[in-house]
């Protein structure tokens, strides 16, 4: 399985967080260090039925479960349906 990021735009450049892909495999959940979660992080993917590119919002309301170093989110894709980075811009 190839690595899978989070991004979050900044001015003009994006920073990537890499997943835990152990867990995502294993789990079908993204867990996400505590200091991680902000305003603004998501996950770049291709819905089936258009070629645009869209963006899953980690917000708190999507928290599945927490623990005391992280945050577990649903992972509702494919691994192929993720992008590794916006390409427009």
């Amino acid at each position: 399985m190839r690595p899978i990021y989070l991004i979050k735009d900044h001015d003009s450049f994006q920073r990537k967080i890499m997943l835990d892909m152990a867990w995502l495999s294993s789990h079908k959940q993204i867990r996400l260090p505590k200091y991680y979660l902000e305003d603004g992080i998501y996950l770049p993917y291709k819905s089936n039925n258009t070629s645009e590119i869209e963006k899953y919002f980690l917000t708190k309301d999507k928290i599945l479960k927490e623990d005391t170093d992280h945050f577990f989110f649903k992972f509702p894709f494919k691994p192929e349906e993720v992008e590794n980075a916006i390409q427009s811009y």
